[in-house]
């Protein structure tokens, strides 16, 4: 039986995401939840509505469509007559007609985020853009956490090989070695995020702290297998001197290190997490959104 996969959106034109032009598949759950997350619609493992309100144009197709009578009537702040219908999308959650709900919105104000698709309907997707390969491109799986998913990998990725097809995985490595290591044939680069290093701090603020990621990123280098180095920096939370120390000492080790690229977080999310009905936690200030490199070991 073809493996399936959960995937969020499928990314064309790509330049951030490994070298060279690139698709970038991004599959859908993650066990982190950083406070900072860009992309929350990618933590659910499962297809989610989401609702932007600035969308709705108050025609009620929605209310006459939902079978959990989950929409309210609300008038639009700062208008006095301007009609719109709010989902509450806990009751939407896992409702087996959110797809024909979200198609059946007019302004797009409701959306799915989330589809099954098989190996060779993201085949299909990838291939449409091989022409743009040639110098030094490909595809890059992201999430999420792609290697939650990694059967579909390891299905998926010898077809890319057999098309010539480039691969890199973004990931954090925070999943056991046996996830990864059938995968390191088809692999041309690893894209891995180093956030927090400090277990209490990575516990409330990533929800998880790291067990495995250390230990991947030592035998990636024993293989000498490249990877770049991304680290998302909180402001004083991760960019102190005990977590600088921290990374220097987990980094300075390892002899396949690219690059290792680090820059603010951001409050760039902020849109989505509104859109699922979620506050986003982090709050950062203009100040702190900027770019940066870390330079360790005289890596850049």
């Amino acid at each position: 039986m073809e493996q399936t996969a959960m995937v969020m959106d499928i990314q064309r034109f790509s330049i951030h995401d490994g070298p060279g032009i690139r698709t970038t598949v991004f599959l859908k759950g993650c066990h982190m939840s950083c406070l900072w997350c860009h992309n929350p619609e990618s933590q659910y493992a499962k297809p989610q509505l989401m609702f932007y309100e600035a969308q709705c144009i108050g025609c009620g197709r929605c209310v006459k469509k939902c079978i959990r009578y989950t929409f309210k009537k609300k008038t639009r702040p700062n208008t006095q007559n301007h009609v719109l219908y709010e989902p509450d999308l806990k009751i939407c959650r896992d409702c087996e007609q959110m797809r024909s709900c979200a198609e059946n919105c007019p302004s797009e104000a409701l959306r799915l985020c989330g589809r099954t698709m098989t190996v060779q309907e993201v085949m299909t997707e990838i291939e449409k853009d091989v022409d743009c390969y040639i110098d030094g491109g490909g595809v890059t799986f992201s999430g999420g956490e792609p290697l939650l998913q990694s059967a579909f990998l390891k299905e998926i990725l010898p077809k890319c090989a057999e098309k010539k097809i480039s691969v890199c995985l973004d990931t954090t490595l925070e999943v056991m070695w046996e996830k990864i290591e059938p995968l390191l044939p088809y692999v041309s680069l690893f894209l891995v995020d180093v956030k927090i290093l400090n277990p209490e701090k990575a516990s409330v603020y990533q929800g998880i702290c790291y067990k495995n990621m250390p230990k991947n990123l030592k035998r990636l280098s024993d293989l000498n297998i490249p990877v770049i180095i991304r680290v998302p920096l909180a402001k004083g939370i991760n960019d102190t001197p005990e977590e600088i120390e921290r990374r220097e000492t987990l980094l300075k080790s390892l002899t396949n290190i690219i690059r290792i690229d680090s820059f603010y977080v951001s409050n760039h999310g902020a849109s989505k997490y509104k859109a699922l009905q979620k506050e986003m936690m982090w709050k950062a200030s203009v100040a702190d959104e900027k770019s940066d490199q870390l330079d360790i070991g005289g890596i850049k």
